[in-house]
């Protein structure tokens, strides 16, 4: 049988009902004593990592959850992470990006009903995630109502609804039916080679601002004052900004910006199709003033490669480079 790691970290899953409403609980051990039917699937461990509402997950959490696994990582053939559903989309990019030369399958799940709870998804989302780390496939992946997401492109789509979570701009890479796994085959999973390692340093100084009708440009300049590195711009349509001669224009508030050193990515408010800077001059005319486009990736995927990115290097030409890679 498989040995697998469960690192327990709060959400919904583990939740249980207070005077202030639904907050975790349940240990990672109550959460596999409530499951009779993982005994026969593999063995299974615990780690008690934190207990937390997954809204105040911070980066630094992201480094603790990395290196448990890597402490952990030649006593275990794979690992289930649970977690609350409103920032795992951020924990599976950043563990995705964070840990280095994975070979062996990384899995966050949760829910959006309690465990304990009738009618829950917690118990399918559960089974279906040690289903997946007793395979064969490497890699972060998300598992959520039945569907295998690649860490790199998912983001939550619903606040309620038991589906969840999508995977953005490409497709999931399998799914499980009756307990079976159905991997996709024509998703490439890339395999690593080398000594498994992880990034230690994240620039937290990231700011995602989403642009509104009347947005003032000073916006940008209030950033860049209180110390910000990199601004992400989830711009109209296709990643464009208002350029007009009005008050509104965001073109030369972007540019002073880019001259002080600081990054600005354009991205899109849209799900699909990414940004496409070279299509209007709302997207043209700040790509030439250096602003980088987001292209496909989600606004999780571009936060933590620009954390990861910024805290080794300020080399514009660089970060844009790794920004940009395997889109």
């Amino acid at each position: 049988m498989k040995k697998i790691l469960m690192i327990a970290t709060g959400g919904t899953i583990a939740s249980q009902p207070s005077a202030d409403g639904l907050v975790p609980r349940l240990s990672g051990n109550n959460i596999i004593a409530l499951l009779p039917a993982l005994k026969d699937m593999c063995t299974i461990n615990c780690l008690e990592l934190m207990s937390i509402d997954s809204s105040n997950i911070i980066p630094s959490d992201w480094l603790n959850i990395a290196q448990s696994i890597l402490n952990n990582y030649l006593q275990y053939d794979g690992f289930v992470i649970t977690h609350g559903t409103d920032t795992m989309a951020y924990t599976a990019a950043a563990l995705a990006n964070i840990i280095k030369n994975l070979d062996k399958p990384i899995i966050l799940t949760g829910a959006q009903k309690p465990l304990e709870m009738p009618k829950t998804d917690a118990e399918k989302n559960i089974i279906d995630s040690f289903l997946t780390a007793c395979g064969e496939k490497p890699g972060v992946f998300l598992v959520f109502n039945g569907l295998i997401h690649i860490g790199h492109n998912v983001k939550k789509i619903y606040s309620q609804n038991f589906i969840g979570f999508e995977s953005i701009n490409a497709l999931p890479a399998g799914k499980i039916i009756n307990n079976t796994i159905h991997w996709n085959n024509d998703i490439i999973i890339p395999v690593h080679y080398g000594n498994i390692s992880i990034v230690k340093k994240l620039e937290e100084n990231i700011c995602v601002i989403k642009l509104i009708p009347g947005l003032k440009p000073l916006i940008l300049d209030l950033l860049t004052n209180a110390g910000y590195k990199a601004i992400i711009i989830e711009g109209y349509g296709a990643g464009g900004v208002p350029n007009d001669k009005s008050a509104n224009n965001f073109l030369p508030a972007i540019e002073q910006a880019i001259k002080k050193g600081i990054i600005i990515i354009c991205t899109t408010q849209c799900l699909y199709d990414g940004a496409q800077l070279d299509k209007y001059p709302i997207g043209i005319l700040a790509a030439r003033l250096g602003a980088i486009s987001g292209k496909l990736l989600t606004t999780e995927e571009l936060t933590i490669r620009l954390m990861i990115i910024l805290a080794q290097t300020t080399d514009r030409k660089i970060i844009k480079n790794y920004i940009e890679s395997n889109q």
